[in-house]
C-alpha cells in the first residue's frame, strides 16, 4: 500500500489548536480527483490542499483545494496556510524561492513580509487574492434567511421590516465562480451572537439562485457587523463576520471576506476603506 506525507496546519493564528486548521498532501504523482476527495473526507477538515508534483518552473507550485463534498476553485485559508507552509516551513529550500499558486481560479502570487520587529510573531505571508467579482441579479428575501436561521427573528421585527417594505434581500456575490456568499448585514453585535447553523442543515443551492454559467460550487451565508472606525488608521471600518455553511460555522473564511471587500468597495467607496 501506498503512503502520501501531509502535515497539518492552523491558520490565521501562532498557537496551536486554534485558527482555522489545514491539511496539506504532497504528491508524487497526480491522483484521480475521486481519490483525493476520498483523502480530503478521511480529514473531515474544512479544506485540505493537494501540491502537485514540480514542474520546471522552480517559482511555482500548483495546488487543487478540497472540501469534504467536493473540490473548490479558491479558498482562502488554504492559500494562506500552503503559502505560509512553502515560504516559512517547509524543510526544502526550494520551496522558499516560490512566488505563485496556481489553482483553478487562476494564478495566485505569493510572499513573505519580514517581521515589523513590533511583536514576536515573526515573518507573515500575504497573497494577491483571485477574484472574478459577479453581484448576481437575484437577491435573498429575508423571509429565506430567517427560515433558515430562525434564532435571528428577533432582531427583524415584522413593524420595523414592513417600514422598509415587503422587499428586503440581500446581495449574492461571488468572489469567483463557484465559491459565492450571501452578504447579511446584521443591526447589532447582539444579532452577531445569535447567529446559527441553518435549520435542519440545508444550503443555498446555487442553481436556484445564481446568474447563468454561475450556478455551481458553495453559497455560504456571509453575516456581519459594521463595527465602527479603526482607532489606528481613523479611516477604515472595522467589520466583525461570521460564515455559515448548512450545518457548519467556518472560523474565518478568506474568500467570503474578500467578496465581502470587493462588494462594499464596488457599492460605496474607495479602496481600503474596508478591514
Amino acid at each position: 500500500m501506498s503512503s502520501l506525507p501531509f502535515v497539518t496546519l492552523d491558520v490565521f493564528t501562532t498557537h496551536s489548536y486554534i485558527g482555522n486548521p489545514l491539511a496539506i498532501v504532497f504528491l508524487s504523482r497526480e491522483l484521480p480527483t475521486r481519490q483525493k476527495q476520498q483523502i480530503a473526507r478521511e480529514f473531515n477538515l474544512s479544506e485540505t490542499v493537494f501540491i502537485h508534483p514540480a514542474t520546471t518552473d522552480s517559482k511555482k507550485r500548483s495546488i487543487t483545494i478540497f472540501t469534504t463534498g467536493s473540490e473548490v476553485p479558491f479558498a482562502g485559508h488554504p492559500t494562506i496556510g500552503t503559502a505560509s507552509w512553502l515560504l516559512c516551513h517547509s524543510a526544502d529550500a526550494g520551496d522558499r524561492g516560490v512566488d505563485t499558486l496556481s489553482m483553478k481560479a487562476g494564478d495566485v502570487p505569493i510572499a513573505l513580509t519580514p517581521s515589523t520587529g513590533n511583536d514576536d510573531d515573526g515573518p507573515s505571508v500575504t497573497a494577491e487574492i483571485a477574484h472574478d467579482v459577479r453581484i448576481h441579479a437575484a437577491r435573498f428575501p429575508l423571509a429565506e434567511l430567517l427560515r433558515l436561521h430562525t434564532s435571528l427573528a428577533p432582531f427583524f421585527p415584522a413593524t420595523e421590516t414592513e417600514k422598509k417594505g415587503a422587499d428586503v434581500s440581500f446581495p449574492i456575490v461571488s468572489i469567483v465562480n463557484g465559491m459565492s456568499q450571501v452578504h447579511v448585514e446584521l443591526p447589532s453585535l447582539a444579532a452577531l451572537g445569535a447567529v446559527t447553523t441553518s435549520a435542519g442543515g440545508e444550503t443555498i443551492s446555487p442553481a436556484s439562485w445564481l446568474d447563468e454559467g454561475w450556478q455551481r460550487g458553495l453559497v455560504m451565508v456571509y453575516f456581519f457587523v459594521r463595527d465602527g472606525v479603526d482607532s489606528q488608521t481613523a479611516s477604515r471600518q472595522t467589520i466583525r463576520s461570521r460564515a455559515v455553511l448548512g450545518i457548519l460555522e467556518d472560523p474565518a473564511t478568506g474568500s467570503a471576506a474578500s467578496g465581502l471587500a470587493a462588494y462594499l468597495s464596488l457599492r460605496e467607496g474607495r479602496a481600503g476603506r474596508f478591514g
